[in-house]
């Protein structure tokens, strides 16, 4: 926040996260041990250690308004590791649980819906077929799923059959049973 005054709404965020993911977030001195040992820090913006520093200073709307969130495997790499005894891990899932609060939806329910569909309509994922139509609804991972494709294609996994599996009807039934 620079030089400009904190708000009581910046502070009640702070708190909240604080309650949500323990006050030991607050004694973070920023060393980037967490977004180092991070395997998917190489895809976040803002790191892990950014994003808890964005909750240390208040500011909601950046740290709730990326792609960060729904990013994190919960390896607990970021965890194991930390100096101070604090949990990345969890300043993400107090985020993720503010972030459902305030009805910021992950850009991934759209790539979950669209992979329930596939495997039901197909009984199977076929990746070139399903990319491309997460990709129309979420045209801002092009560059990412650009890269992954390029290592993945020499290697023979990726397919464009599209083929439907024998027993579909028995694939239909799990699908529906679980609710997809």
């Amino acid at each position: 926040m620079g030089t400009a005054m904190a708000t009581a709404k910046d502070e009640d965020f702070k708190k909240e996260v604080m309650r949500l993911a323990g006050d030991e977030v607050k004694t973070c001195i920023q060393c980037g041990t967490c977004s180092a040992s991070c395997p998917t820090a190489h895809l976040m913006n803002p790191s892990i250690r950014k994003l808890v520093k964005l909750c240390l200073e208040g500011r909601q709307k950046e740290a709730l308004d990326n792609e960060t969130l729904w990013l994190c495997t919960s390896c607990l790499l970021c965890t194991v590791r930390c100096p101070r005894g604090i949990r990345p891990k969890m300043v993400v899932s107090a985020l993720k649980e503010l972030a459902d609060r305030e009805k910021i939806a992950s850009p991934g329910k759209n790539y979950d819906h669209l992979f329930s569909k596939q495997i039901a309509d197909y009984g199977r994922i076929s990746e070139l077929p399903l990319i491309s139509e997460f990709l129309l609804t979420y045209p801002q991972g092009s560059v990412q799923s650009m890269k992954l494709g390029l290592e993945l294609l020499p290697r023979g996994k990726i397919t464009l059959n599209r083929e439907q599996v024998k027993r579909k009807d028995e694939v239909r039934r799990i699908m529906e049973e679980l609710g997809k």
